[in-house]
């Protein structure tokens, strides 16, 4: 059965190889929308980073981003909704981390970022504010926090920081490296929260939707929906969950997939 409402993660699933968006899935998208399926975008790229996304924008999907902090269509130049951080919190989750992993952080804005000096400087924009925690946190709302260490890779710090987190913040991660990187959000904020508002605001039940991932931070959009598919190289957490293991996001799966669901 075609599907009322399609959702997917970017980076590792529904962009190609160097984070391209392949014409395959580009067209797949657009098939979709125009049989009157409602495409949904949910990432934990923030707002100012979806340039990828150029040639979807006279469709104006959907877009659920910073794990589920911001929703908005696309094109808009503002979010229509926003989960922010109370500062209390954010301090509480740093303060409760081993001193011995020396995190180092960084904060997204509504319009931005900012990062403590030992943070790097990544390769998608310049920082907005260098300065620590506490400071960066008085510049305005932030979305989303990003904590890393060299002490640990990923798969070693997320547990310890998730159990940090515990009531205080929702932490996730979207990639594995080396130096691990955790994110947090407002608790209880998700891409499977978001996505489980915007279905109810748009009366579609979730047993109609289905969802693609291949990270932690996808996994409650995963379950929630009525069919879950996770990429060949899916984080290790994703797997033995019952979802349906797909292709290589290099090779266009998730738009190969979208086709067979179109054509059932």
């Amino acid at each position: 059965m075609k599907p009322a409402l399609i959702a997917t993660d970017l980076d590792g699933t529904f962009l190609g190889a160097n984070a391209v968006l392949l014409q395959s899935n580009l067209a797949a998208a657009r098939r979709a929308i125009e049989e009157g399926v409602v495409f949904v975008i949910a990432t934990g790229r923030p707002r100012r980073w979806l340039d990828a996304l150029a040639k979807l924008r006279d469709l104006d999907p959907l877009v659920i981003s910073s794990n589920g902090a911001a929703v908005s269509r696309l094109a808009s130049p503002s979010p229509a909704l926003l989960h922010p951080i109370e500062t209390e919190r954010a301090l509480a989750f740093a303060a409760a981390l081993p001193p011995e992993l020396e995190v180092s952080f960084a904060v997204e804005y509504e319009y931005g970022w900012g990062r403590e000096p030992g943070y790097p400087v990544g390769h998608f924009s310049e920082a907005d504010h260098v300065a620590s925690l506490t400071e960066l946190l008085m510049v305005g709302p932030i979305i989303k926090v990003l904590a890393r260490t060299c002490h640990a890779d990923t798969h070693a710090f997320s547990p310890v920081a998730i159990a940090a987190a515990d009531e205080i913040l929702q932490a996730t991660f979207s990639w594995h490296d080396v130096c691990g990187t955790v994110e947090l959000s407002a608790p209880g904020v998700t891409k499977g929260t978001a996505l489980a508002e915007l279905l109810e605001k748009i009366n579609v039940d979730p047993a109609n939707a289905v969802a693609f991932g291949d990270m932690h931070n996808d996994l409650g959009m995963l379950e929630l929906v009525g069919r879950g598919y996770i990429m060949e190289d899916a984080d290790p957490c994703l797997l033995d969950r019952g979802f349906t293991r797909i292709g290589s996001h290099d090779e266009g799966a998730v738009g190969e997939q979208i086709l067979r669901l179109l054509d059932a």
